[in-house]
């Protein structure tokens, strides 16, 4: 197998000077260069990645920790991170971590021994273990739909979800819906607590006090929103519009009433959150408040590598604006459907 020795003695220079070559330093002359790729060609020589990566101490890797590949909300976001960095250069790492801590835990270790140049992540558990291997690592980090806890001084980029719920809860007001449900994601989320809050909030604006009975934490997937759709008709029989803290509970809740033929919206209005692409298949049609989830995803990718290139370990913070997306699953509250079924 060919070296860099190699190239140097059949083009007769130093092989400091090949490796100035191969890694574009100013004080090559561009002949120079131009000889020594075409002496790899000839040699068929491919450059040692780690070493040039100990040369010029960076390895163009990034790493990206989503808690959920399978959640199509993550891999959309997931795919604008790789397309903005691959275009400058940069190889993405991914992490599937599958919300477990242990998983996360072993991929801010394995950052640190891979030498990466930065990473992008989604933590669902921040312990103190966590967040000590967080401010070990001298490489910039951005979080992507989450927020860092503030001692960590790290960059973020969300949606403002208090305000995405309260412009959901302000839309199922203005059709005469005074009791409307909750499903919401696992309690100790930060996302499914600010849109919690938008819910509760809302309510106490327009003198309601929350009922309990209407209220179900229950998870993340189709299967809990089923579930919890079931238990909240059971438990608050005169609600009348139900907001479900992601579009696939949303579904799930959906797919509850339609297997136990309750009108929607007839009987009940449902709305969600994410705008995932199924949320607008014609069978489905669900109203839901809209996160750029590709813009999410190159800010962050460009955030990141405003911070490599700078050398930063801090940069402003990004927040978004969400989007109220009416379609077919909410109607007024005496609609000419209403309670039919």
């Amino acid at each position: 197998m060919p070296t860099i020795k190699d190239i140097a003695k059949q083009l007769g220079v130093s092989v400091s000077t090949v490796s100035r070559a191969l890694n574009n330093h100013p004080d090559i002359r561009e002949e120079t260069k131009q000889e020594v790729l075409e002496a790899m060609k000839r040699f068929n020589y491919t450059p040692n990645a780690v070493a040039r990566s100990l040369i010029q101490r960076k390895s163009n890797t990034v790493g990206l920790m989503i808690p959920d590949i399978t959640d199509p909300f993550f891999s959309a976001m997931a795919h604008d991170v790789e397309e903005v960095l691959s275009e400058n250069g940069y190889q993405v790492v991914y992490v599937n971590t599958s919300r477990r801590p242990d998983k996360e835990k072993r991929f801010l270790t394995s950052v640190m021994e891979r030498k990466m140049d930065g990473i992008i992540v989604t933590p669902d558990f921040l312990d103190e273990e966590a967040i000590e291997l967080l401010q070990r690592l001298d490489i910039p980090v951005v979080f992507l739909r989450r927020r860092p806890p503030a001692g960590l001084g790290m960059p973020f980029v969300d949606v403002n979800h208090y305000e995405g719920t309260c412009n959901a809860m302000d839309y199922l007001f203005s059709l005469g819906h005074r009791r409307i449900g909750f499903i919401g994601m696992p309690r100790y989320s930060f996302t499914g607590q600010e849109r919690y809050r938008g819910y509760v909030d809302s309510l106490n604006r327009q003198g309601i006090e929350p009922d309990s009975k209407a209220i179900s934490w229950n998870g993340r997937t189709i299967e809990c929103g089923y579930k919890a759709m079931g238990r909240l008709l059971q438990d608050a029989p005169d609600m009348t519009a139900v907001f479900a803290a992601n579009d696939l509970l949303g579904i799930g809740a959906l797919e509850y009433s339609a297997r136990h033929h309750i009108a929607v919206p007839g009987r009940i209005s449902v709305i969600g959150f994410d705008n995932l692409e199924m949320t607008n298949l014609h069978w489905i049609k669900l109203s839901t408040v809209a996160q750029p989830r590709k813009e999410m995803g190159r800010q962050a990718a460009e955030l990141l590598l405003q911070m490599m290139q700078s050398n930063q370990r801090t940069a402003d913070s990004i927040i978004l604006d969400t989007e109220l997306i009416i379609r077919s699953t909410c109607s007024p509250v005496n609609g000419p459907d209403d309670n039919k079924e």
